[in-house]
């Protein structure tokens, strides 16, 4: 995006940074227990804090994977495939959201009333992480009968591979 057609903080949708930050702070609620997987959370925050404040996607995507990485720590310390699968959904939402607000900010504004699309989009993204999360769950659960880590993993991938998908 040229410089000249950069989006101030200001003009992005309320509704959408609050879901971000509200993400954000779940993620971070759910892995305080553990010093390292709070300390990427917390970081992750700041990064897609400073990615919505300068209106720089690397930066989100930077913080999301941090906050990922958060989750993937955490959930390799003893946590149940139930948690993690849980977990990541906060760190989804956070990313779409974020993505979502950057792109209305920019191509709405400031005057633009934007609460009914962000609530839209925000309610079709969980029911297709609902759908998504609990289709790929009783998949993972019919195959594997036991953990197993690489197809938590790769749940976890496909979880973010389907929500990069609504693009």
């Amino acid at each position: 995006m040229p410089t000249g057609d950069r989006v101030p903080s200001a003009a992005l949708p309320r509704f959408s940074v609050a879901v971000s930050a509200l993400s954000v702070l779940v993620v971070c609620a759910l892995v305080a227990p553990a010093p390292a997987p709070l300390a990427f959370a917390l970081g992750g925050g700041l990064a897609l804090g400073a990615g919505l404040g300068r209106d720089a996607e690397f930066a989100l995507t930077a913080g999301v994977a941090a906050l990922f990485a958060a989750v993937l720590v955490a959930g390799s310390e003893g946590r149940s495939v139930e948690w993690m699968l849980a977990a990541a959904v906060p760190v989804v939402l956070a990313w779409v959201t974020a993505r979502h607000a950057l792109r209305l900010g920019a191509q709405l504004g400031r005057a633009a009333g934007t609460l009914r699309v962000e609530l839209v989009h925000l309610v079709s993204t969980t029911v297709l992480l609902a759908v998504g999360g609990g289709v790929g769950y009783l998949a993972y659960r019919s195959v594997t009968g036991s953990p197993s880590p690489l197809a938590l993993g790769l749940l976890l991938l496909a979880v973010v591979a389907f929500t990069a998908s609504l693009r």
